[in-house]
């Protein structure tokens, strides 16, 4: 093997032994320590709420605690296995206060781990607000107790019971008493303070619409309508629907105004169809009439002397009977007609057609013969025979 190779299979071994360690011991490895595995707390001065911010615990400033803090020996016998576990309270800006009065002293063996219990634990007077509550492990020897193995902080908030610390306008006792979070000052979101809803407007301050009527409550009491009822002015139509309408929710009146609007377009409806159905009548009425007094051959134009003595005025004709406007229909009509016809151009009811046209079959003023399901009513002589004559009289 040549010097160089030689070289070369050296630095691949260096390099190969250099990974191995790095896999054995990783990088940044330090060796455990004893410190806290678990910190539990309870009694009378925890309260119990459904929300907890940021893993606050929150506890009354007038009422004790109970904490149990269990503690690891991960010295792997380089420790002397006699601890001290102490209780402090922090607050921002301010050194640290004692709980109590002297660390509690714990005996351990290398990996093994216990408990220590701290009794009836009060907090620092008149010293509430978010804080945060020490528990430190100290490796406890005979001439000293502070060197510091391990810390563990656990935040809490610490309260009055007559104080209002979200500043809603409840106390805390009674945000705690109905369940509420002492932390929130407008729970729901609606832009209306728990204190507002609870106390003012008897609203529900955990549900941001309290009488389900698709209105915000906020948006209610800004417009003047009741947050706690559907219908705020009782006319049978809720907040939401009048919102929609554009109509005023706070006035019973909406349903006669209603009325009479919907009215008002219906007779608008109404009068434009008849006015239109009579309009097109009328023109073809006229179209017929001027067509039928056209003469082709006009009578000379003669000049009327006048007369000495002026004449009377002509008396009023009568008016016509349903029956003589039907004959007049008859005869305008080739003297045969349908009956539905008839109907139509009267603009009568069907039975009122019906009763008159039996009445004037049975007096002989006309012929009527059922084909099918429709009725022919003709004149004297202009009747289905009479049409069969003149087709064999084409013939």
């Amino acid at each position: 093997m040549s010097e160089r190779a030689r070289v070369v299979a050296g630095l691949l071994c260096a390099v190969v032994l250099v990974s191995a360690v790095i896999a054995v011991v990783p990088v940044g490895a330090q060796p455990a320590r004893t410190g806290v595995e678990d910190v539990t707390i309870t009694g009378g001065g925890v309260i119990d709420t459904p929300e907890t911010p940021n893993g606050s615990t929150y506890l009354w400033v007038d009422e004790s605690i109970n904490a149990s803090v269990t503690v690891a020996d991960r010295s792997a016998g380089t420790g002397n296995g006699n601890y001290g576990v102490c209780l402090q309270s922090q607050r921002p800006g301010r050194p640290n206060r004692a709980l109590v009065d002297e660390c509690e002293s714990l005996a351990l063996s290398s990996g093994t781990n216990d408990t220590v219990d701290f009794a009836n634990v009060t907090w620092p007077a008149n010293v509430t607000g978010r804080q945060t509550l020490v528990v430190e492990v100290r490796n406890r020897s005979i001439r000293s107790n502070t060197t510091v193995l391990d810390r563990e902080r656990i935040p809490v908030t610490v309260l009055r019971r007559g104080g209002d610390f979200d500043r809603d306008g409840l106390t805390n006792t009674r945000e705690v008493e109905a369940g509420y979070n002492v932390s929130n000052r407008d729970m729901d979101a609606d832009t209306l303070l728990d204190g507002e809803e609870v106390n003012k407007y008897g609203s529900d301050p955990q549900n941001p619409d309290s009488d389900g009527d698709g209105i915000r409550d906020g948006v209610e009491i800004q417009r003047g309508t009741d947050p706690t009822r559907a219908d705020s002015d009782g006319d049978g139509l809720s907040d939401s629907t009048e919102r929609t309408l554009g109509t005023n929710p706070t006035s019973d009146l909406t349903p006669l105004w209603l009325a009479v609007a919907a009215l008002v377009v219906i007779g608008l409806v109404v009068g434009g169809v008849v006015l239109l159905r009579r309009g097109w009548r009328e023109v073809f009425a006229r179209w017929r009439a001027t067509d039928e007094d056209t003469d082709p051959n006009p009578p000379p134009e003669t000049t009327e002397e006048p007369s000495p003595e002026p004449e009377a005025s002509p008396e009023p004709p009568e008016p016509l009977t349903d029956a003589d406007r039907v004959l007049a229909l008859l005869r305008s009509h080739g003297g045969r007609m349908k009956q539905t016809r008839i109907v139509e151009e009267t603009e009568w009811s069907k039975a009122k057609v019906s009763r008159l046209l039996s009445t004037m079959n049975d007096d002989g003023s006309i012929q009527k013969l059922s084909i099918g399901r429709e009725n022919i009513i003709s004149l004297d002589g202009h009747g289905p025979e009479a049409a069969r004559r003149e087709e064999n009289a084409s013939d």
